[in-house]
């Protein structure tokens, strides 16, 4: 049944100062792509050697998922989101300042730690200062910002790495973060009206956010979280890429192009997708979007007669993970309680880096027999979370059901 959804989550000024933060974030974080495999080089290391950087930085993050969220219900969301914007600002610097690849990849790990705290804390406190019925509005938006951010970002990076150096990109992130930092001090200030959060030891916190897992709304959430990043990481970015180059015999220019393809079509369709998935509910986006994401990824296996179809499915994997990430968004806020709960937000940013970090070992291992297996392969998680997403209720309703226990600390916490 159809519904009306509430005010833009634009209208709340918290809202907009956050999305500021990852708007600056992620532009920085866009300025050292282009730089980073060019700066590991200068140490004399090979190309193998570089995917050690990133693999180090998702590594960290992945392990530090949970003990971010538990850090934000220990101390807060203010002092976790701060604390991880200045870890990460340190980071860039050390990397710049790097004088062999050893520092570099410590530098960058280090880093991955800082960025599961800060996006812990902010996700924590968009969950508890919009109302559920605006979250999948509030996904879409938060995620444009961080797609534009990264998106602008490698053109201002590659232009200070080709004038003031390959180690400048570095320096200016790390000083947009203080600004990021700035920010957060203030728009994070004081308490939302929208339910107070309670600090917790951690034995509390995973004691209070144990019963997610018996609600289908929240491991529908952090399975389609799974699947987007799983998507993105492996049949759409690295086994595409060297699918199109191998397989389809496309130019650097042309790979390029299909990379643009994959966020514009995730960046077109996330304020559709977030707007219906908070009127027409969540199952409604979902379903649909994980048998897209099924559908496009399998077929890409099969097109090798047609190149010109790699682009098509390149746009519609971008969009089938748009609309799920908004469903996604909405479901993790339909489950967790208004109070939030940083342990729950913890593993559900665990989820998704746990399948950016897999896919593409585990597809480029099967890629090295068949493409067309591979796909099947990568097509399968979508197809295997359809299943229970089928499960979810036709329009859920935060009010309507149990939350996450309000569990009290078992001793004053500071």
């Amino acid at each position: 049944m159809k519904g009306a959804p509430s005010p833009s989550p634009l209208q709340v000024p918290e809202f907009r100062r956050l999305t500021a933060i990852s708007i600056t974030v992620a532009l920085g974080f866009g300025m050292v792509i282009p730089v980073l495999p060019d700066f590991a080089r200068s140490f004399g290391v090979g190309i193998a050697a570089i995917g050690l950087i990133q693999l180090v930085f998702g590594l960290t993050r992945f392990s530090f998922g949970v003990v971010g969220g538990l850090a934000v219900d220990r101390f807060g969301e203010r002092t976790a989101t701060l604390t991880g914007i200045l870890i990460v600002a340190l980071s860039s610097y050390a990397a710049g300042l790097s004088q062999s690849f050893l520092q570099l990849v410590l530098a960058r790990g280090f880093g991955g730690a800082g960025s599961a705290l800060f996006i812990a804390g902010l996700m924590n406190r968009i969950l508890r200062i919009i109302e559920p019925a605006a979250m999948g509005r509030a996904t879409g938006i938060f995620r444009s910002s961080f797609l534009i951010g990264i998106g602008l970002g490698p053109l201002f990076g590659g232009l200070l790495g080709d004038e003031l150096g390959l180690a400048a990109p570095f320096h200016i992130y790390a000083t947009g973060l203080l600004v990021a930092a700035a920010i957060a001090w203030f728009a994070m200030a004081g308490e939302p009206a929208r339910g107070r959060a309670e600090k917790r030891t951690p034995l509390d916190a995973l004691r209070a956010a144990a019963p997610l897992f018996s609600d289908i709304r929240y491991t529908a959430a952090l399975t389609a979280t799974f699947v987007g990043w799983w998507t993105i990481s492996g049949p759409a970015q690295i086994l595409g890429v060297v699918f199109a180059k191998d397989r389809l015999g496309f130019s650097g220019a042309e790979v390029g192009a299909a990379l643009t393809v994959l966020s514009l079509g995730e960046l077109l369709i996330l304020p559709l997708a977030g707007r219906a998935a908070d009127t027409f509910g969540r199952r409604a986006v979902l379903l649909p979007a994980l048998a897209l994401s099924a559908v496009s990824v399998a077929a890409v296996g099969r097109i090798e007669t047609t190149p010109w179809l790699f682009y098509v499915l390149m746009a519609l994997m971008g969009a089938s993970v748009a609309a799920g990430s908004t469903a996604a968004g909405g479901l993790l806020a339909d489950s967790v309680p208004r109070s939030g709960s940083g342990a729950a937000v913890g593993m559900n940013q665990m989820a998704g880096d746990l399948g950016y970090l897999t896919a593409p070992t585990a597809l480029g291992y099967v890629a090295q027999g068949s493409f067309e297996l591979a796909y099947l392969l990568g097509a399968a998680p979508a197809a295997l979370v359809l299943l229970v997403a089928l499960r979810l209720p036709g329009r859920e309703s935060k009010d309507a059901s149990p939350r996450l226990q309000e569990v009290e600390p078992a001793e004053p916490v500071a």
